[in-house]
């Protein structure tokens, strides 16, 4: 009898989560995973889907620690996306934490997610979801808040190239540890950080708006990755000139300025002390194509001095 209760309460989970899945009403959601816990208040999916349509932070993340705790025992997931499930919700605390200013947790819960993955490293869903954009960005947001300039570059030296939150940490710890000597080596580290998403200083700067829904999810992600670093340039005002100096000069030779903003934007350039170094890469430049202008930046050592 006990088995056969089970077997229909699993049953009937099934097909409200199917249902859940099926719409975009938040409303409908919440009231489905509210039904859910009625027959299981332990259920994973319900307990991560109504902590991801709630509006009481505090909540969610009473939630979603429930849901955390509830993958110890049996019965609360299906076995297959348990591993799966520790690593997602290790990010949305993770994430959670950081949103209300709790850096030590945030800091836990994604140095979780990320260990977990490494450890299970022949898995390839688990890498995949754990070097996500977001969740290394993340990872190096709070290492840059709380200046641990050397463990950046340690971490940035075990992870891969490519990683847009490596790029902007590496390129901010080589700036404070050795400001003067390492001009050269920041700007190479910026060039690096513009090949990989060109638009997004532009989104940290505030030169470019907030990306609408019809918009490509790579614009919504860089957007995103923006929000999360944007205060990161104004980290010294010397540091956010420099920054701003390059990012102009490139926006402005690839073309991503129209006419009139171009105008004033030259006349910022000068305020930046920036206008001798653009006169002379717009008598050497050619193509806008924005690897053509990055190779040109690099091979005339601009923003070295």
């Amino acid at each position: 009898m006990s088995r056969n209760k089970n077997t229909n309460d699993q049953e009937r989970i099934d097909q409200l989560l199917t249902m859940a899945w099926d719409t975009t009403s938040t409303a409908r959601i919440l009231a489905i995973a509210n039904q859910i816990l009625e027959i299981n208040p332990y259920n994973v999916d319900a307990l991560v889907l109504k902590a991801d349509n709630i509006e009481d932070q505090d909540r969610s993340i009473e939630l979603l620690e429930i849901a955390l705790n509830a993958l110890n025992e049996p019965g609360n997931c299906e076995p297959d996306d348990k591993d799966l499930f520790f690593v997602s919700i290790n990010q949305r605390l993770a994430f959670a934490y950081m949103s209300i200013g709790n850096l030590d947790k945030a800091f836990k819960f994604c140095e979780d997610a990320i260990n977990f993955a490494e450890a299970h490293s022949d898995a390839q869903e688990l890498h995949d979801e754990t070097n996500n954009t977001l969740i290394k960005a993340l990872y190096y947001r709070i290492l840059i808040e709380r200046r641990e300039w050397q463990k950046i570059l340690t971490a940035s030296m075990r992870d891969g190239e490519g990683t847009l939150g490596r790029a902007y940490a590496k390129l901010l710890a080589a700036w404070f540890m050795a400001p003067e000597k390492s001009r050269g080596v920041c700007a190479n580290l910026l060039w690096d950080a513009l090949s990989i998403a060109p638009d997004v200083p532009f989104y940290m700067l505030g030169y470019f708006e907030e990306p609408d829904d019809n918009a490509s999810e790579e614009a919504h992600e860089d957007f995103d990755f923006a929000l999360l670093y944007y205060d990161t340039v104004s980290i010294s005002e010397e540091f956010n000139r420099w920054f701003s100096r390059g990012v102009i000069m490139f926006g402005i030779f690839t073309g991503r300025f129209d006419e009139k903003e171009k105008d004033y934007l030259v006349d910022v350039l000068d305020s930046l002390g920036g206008y001798d170094e653009y006169e002379k890469m717009k008598s050497i430049l050619v193509e806008t194509e924005d690897s053509a202008v990055l190779e040109a930046f690099a091979a005339n050592k601009c923003l070295t001095e």
